[in-house]
């Protein structure tokens, strides 16, 4: 360090006074300064490797990553000599080899100032790099480029971030082949050695460096899927239809989080023969990064050759192309269907063989001389079993029907290219030959006894299956049958796949479904299921049943949604419960039985209807909700009941007599003429032939008093 350093003639900015600046200056960068920025894909923050700085008061010497901040220009120590500095900082630029440097900001923290009325301008050169044995103020770093210069207002001193533009720096030593960059600070030579100029910076600086690197040549580039690239005349023959190609395409700008800059591909195509005639598609990448297009169809003469290549672009540069793939184009489709013959199943409206057995098919060209192979399945559409054409042009296939009944044997033919012909339908009629199921399954934990019987002669064995259980086998009686007992600990759709098989060794199978249930039995004489009966108070007992082993409870809900309650099921697994409504109209009660080992059948949702016991009134002109009609004037009401044998009923209006109405079908009507207006109340009774009187229905009413 020179004499002096750190002290002296400088305006110094105390923590206080830098929590100040730092508030003042927040959204002037000062965060900027103090931490690295995030990476961002093209963006780069390098802090300097090293610095330096020469003083012309000790001309033979430099200063090499010291401790403390770094001067620029002149000063004075503590004995009044002159110092003047110029300060160096080298970077690292290796990592921006190959790229377009877009711009670059050099920025440093203005850490003391001599005089803050004093603004000169602080030139940023492009230097040779620091030799520290041999360069010093007398034999400085030669000054190759002046790149900005930058002169800062009197607000804000010291001012925590000062920016330079640096971006010819950097190219130039990038196009040099150079791996660092040196940039020099330092002030103009007429106000070099004035201490009122001087001022220092911190000794961590940085370049802000927005770049792009050209996307690679890109890889793996693939024709019509699966045919890869041929790299040489004339390649495969693709059929007709659009000609799709891919290739991966990446970009070497990857952000910390693994993202990049979009990139896209760009395909063109040409004939072998005319590269003129050119034609491009840009495609984006999707799965794994590839890109690809689809060339139309029209764009390609049947027998002739064509090339395709690729290169990449991120939005700002491209790649070289890659090099071509080659494919020739085949537009023609086999002129006829194949012909198809079977001397097993033939195609003669008879009946043969049987479900299960095997028969052969022979394919033939149809007179077509250009058939690799064929295409075939039992169930129509365009995806089959695919087997390749012998010298003859015809292929024999084995087919096994496993539906009794007419079945269709769908067959076409395909090019060496992959074009296929129009469908032969083949149609031929087929025995039911597996053997027949007897006997039911009644339901789960119930052992039931299955019987099987042949289809097929010469039966000496039976595999059977039920859906997610182990295959077992049994033995055939002398006669073809056999008999086994299953049962069965799980419920739902079950599904019985039973294989008889021969000696010979000939197979036929037979599938059977049983729907078998585990939600409980619910019944109730007072409320019958469907039904309207008993009321509201009326009192019913369920009675709950078990459809899977083991029950010993059950739990139940008059609610969807709602806690449930638990009952106990005896020794046969039956429970009983108690239930009375308090509201009339339908209900539904859930069920579902529980099992000793925990588990729970799924619900059984039992509906029914409370029937309301008292009569329902309904007033035509006279009701609660506004004042209507008024003293003289009549109104009716009508009178209904949900109970069966209702013949009259008793009424009153407010505290008057009662009277008896006579009902016809369970219903009445009766008048009212108000003598008065204001609130009234109408009640009413029903009473059965034998006496048997409901309790009371209320229904208020208004009357106007207009006319009172």
């Amino acid at each position: 360090m020179p004499d002096g350093f750190g002290s002296g003639r400088w305006r110094r900015i105390g923590s206080r006074g830098l929590a100040t600046a730092m508030t003042a200056t927040l959204t002037a960068g000062l965060l900027a300064v103090t931490a690295q920025p995030a990476a961002a894909v093209g963006y780069h923050y390098e802090e300097n490797s090293s610095w330096a700085y020469t003083d012309a008061h000790r001309p033979s010497k430099i200063y090499v990553d010291g401790a403390g901040d770094v001067p620029v220009g002149s000063w004075l120590d503590d004995r009044n000599r002159k110092h003047t500095a110029r300060a160096y900082f080298t970077f690292d630029i290796t990592r921006f080899r190959g790229t377009t440097v877009n711009s670059v900001t050099f920025s440093a923290e203005e850490t003391s100032v001599t005089d803050c009325a004093q603004r000169p301008p602080v030139e940023l050169w492009r230097t040779a790099p620091v030799n520290p044995a041999k360069s010093s103020w007398k034999k400085p770093p030669a000054q190759l480029a002046l790149l900005h210069t930058s002169t800062q207002t009197a607000d804000g001193c010291p001012r925590p971030r000062v920016e330079w533009d640096a971006v010819v720096g950097l190219r130039q030593a990038l196009a040099e082949g150079a791996s660092t960059l040196t940039l020099a600070l330092r002030l103009p030579a007429p106000l070099e050695s004035d201490p009122a100029q001087g001022r220092r910076f911190a000794s961590t600086v940085g370049i802000s460096v927005d770049y792009n690197t050209p996307p690679p040549v890109p890889t793996d580039p693939v024709t019509a899927r699966d045919r890869g690239c041929a790299t040489s005349a004339p390649g495969p023959t693709l059929p007709l239809g659009d000609v799709g190609v891919s290739a991966k395409v990446t970009d070497p700008d990857i952000n910390g989080t693994g993202g990049g800059d979009p990139v896209t591909g760009t395909f063109a195509v040409w004939p072998v023969d005319d590269p003129a005639a050119r034609t491009e598609q840009t495609g984006h990448p999707g799965l794994e990064d590839r890109a690809g297009v689809g060339f139309p169809a029209d764009r390609f003469e049947h027998g002739r050759g064509y090339a395709w290549a690729v290169r990449a672009s991120d939005g700002a540069e491209v790649s070289a192309w890659s090099q071509p793939c080659y494919f020739t184009k085949d537009n023609e489709r086999p002129a006829q269907p194949p012909t198809v013959s079977s001397t097993d199943y033939p195609d003669d409206n008879n009946w043969h063989s049987g479900t299960g057995i095997p028969g052969e098919f022979t394919f033939g060209p149809n007179g077509v001389t250009d058939i690799g192979g064929y295409s075939y399945s039992l169930v129509g559409g365009s995806v089959g079993t695919y087997v390749a054409a012998g010298p003859d042009g015809t292929a024999t296939v084995t087919v096994t029907p496993q539906d009794d009944g007419p079945n269709r044997l769908y067959v076409s033919s395909t090019d060496s290219a992959g074009n296929r012909s129009d469908q032969t339908v083949y149609t031929f009629r087929v025995t039911d030959s597996g053997p027949i199921v007897e006997g039911g399954i009644t339901g789960v934990g119930v052992p039931s006894t299955l019987t099987f019987r042949p289809r097929l002669d010469g039966v000496v064995q039976y595999r059977y299956q039920f859906n997610g259980e182990p295959e077992q086998t049994v033995a055939a009686q002398p006669d073809g049958t056999a008999q086994v007992t299953v049962t069965l600990l799980t419920g739902g759709l079950r599904q019985l796949t039973v294989t008889s098989r021969t000696a010979a060794g000939l197979e036929a199978a037979t599938v059977t479904s049983f729907n078998l249930r585990t939600d409980p039995l619910v019944s109730s004489v007072e409320y019958p299921e469907q039904q309207s009966s008993g009321g509201i108070g009326v009192p019913g007992t369920f009675t709950l049943g078990p459809r899977m082993p083991n029950v010993v409870s059950y739990l139940y809900s008059f609610a969807i949604v709602g806690p449930e309650q638990s009952v106990a099921a005896d020794a046969t697994g039956q429970a009983t419960f108690t239930w009375t409504p308090t509201t009339a109209g339908s209900h539904q009660l859930r069920v579902r039985s529980v099992s000793a080992d925990g588990t729970r059948s799924p619900f059984y949702t039992y509906r029914f209807t409370v029937i309301n016991s008292l009569p329902e009134v309904w007033g035509t002109l006279y009701d609660d909700s506004y004042p209507y009609g008024g003293p003289g004037i009549t109104g009716s009401f009508y009178l209904s009941s949900q109970l069966a044998g209702v013949t009259e009923y008793v009424y009153r209006f407010n505290d008057g007599p009662e009277q008896v109405v006579v009902a016809e079908f369970g219903s009445a009507v009766i008048d009212f003429t108000p003598t008065i207006g204001g609130r009234h109340v109408l009640e009413v009774r029903s009473r059965t032939a034998a006496g048997v009187e409901s309790g009371i229905t209320s229904y208020p009413f208004q009357v106007s008093s207009a006319n009172n």
